[in-house]
């Protein structure tokens, strides 16, 4: 395992984490607040299939420079990711995770071009109920205050059916529980622009739940329809497919997609 930081477009420090020596490349985006270390049994299971993955850190994330879990752009994050893939080489795949996956489907929209993009979850709408008020004053805030933080009202108990995994969110200090109000609405703005978007220029898979208590299935099939992505369905799970009671299957069809 090495750690290596990448310069984005702003020349904000990004970090990433490389695990493996295969002769493959897939790169790993996890969701809001994730760290890389939450995908290490990830990149393990890639690795002993000769796959050399390397998990990113978006800025404001893990051991990335930035505000925590905030953009004035969600370009910002498009670019992390875009700096983050010319390290890699020729062929390689990408994984995306709930945030991770608008982001990379916005990435796409506008010309990334994995050779497959798997995405788990995809943050395409949100299906826990965010308070009126907090709505209002997000979108009210996003311009005079737009490093207002507020609670992201994420329930850990809705990652995955294994309270573990809930548990240990919950005690995990790298998790910032926390969105600013420019991110809120660069979140909606950029979930308005995927739905809208045409096929992409790489084979798309969804894979979901419509169990997901966290984010919006019926918006991210919304857009596999419109992009001709195929879907790929785990009844029962919630929110963390790869963190999930039956993960193991999970990562494996991951993989199997990935590398083709």
């Amino acid at each position: 395992m090495n750690s290596t930081f990448v310069s984005s477009a702003d020349g904000t420090r990004i970090h990433a984490v490389v695990h493996g020596e295969g002769d493959r490349d897939v790169l790993v985006l996890g969701g809001l607040a994730e760290h890389a270390g939450r995908y290490t049994h990830v990149a393990a299971a890639f690795a002993s299939r000769g796959v050399r993955t390397t998990i990113i850190e978006l800025r404001g994330h893990g051991n990335s420079a930035g505000v925590r879990s905030h953009v004035m752009a969600w370009a910002e994050y498009v670019a992390d990711l875009n700096a983050v893939a010319r390290t890699l080489r020729p062929g390689w795949s990408l994984l995306a995770h709930s945030m991770g996956g608008l982001v990379a489907l916005d990435a796409v929209r506008e010309g990334l071009a994995p050779a497959r993009l798997a995405l788990s979850n995809p943050l395409c709408g949100v299906r826990m109920k965010v308070p009126a008020w907090k709505s209002a004053v997000g979108r009210s805030l996003s311009r005079i205050w737009p490093t207002l933080a507020l609670a992201n009202d994420l329930d850990p108990a809705h990652l995955s059916r294994d309270l573990a995994v809930g548990t240990a969110y919950l005690a995990d200090p790298n998790v910032y529980p926390r969105v600013t109000a420019r991110w809120f609405t660069e979140m909606t703005a950029a979930q308005h622009r995927v739905a809208a978007m045409t096929a992409p220029s790489c084979p798309v898979r969804f894979f979901l739940s419509d169990s997901d208590p966290i984010t919006d299935a019926v918006a991210a099939r919304a857009v596999a329809a419109r992009i001709g992505a195929e879907v790929q369905a785990y009844p029962g799970m919630l929110h963390e497919l790869v963190n999930e009671l039956g993960k193991e299957q999970v990562i494996t069809e991951l993989g199997d997609w990935l590398l083709g």
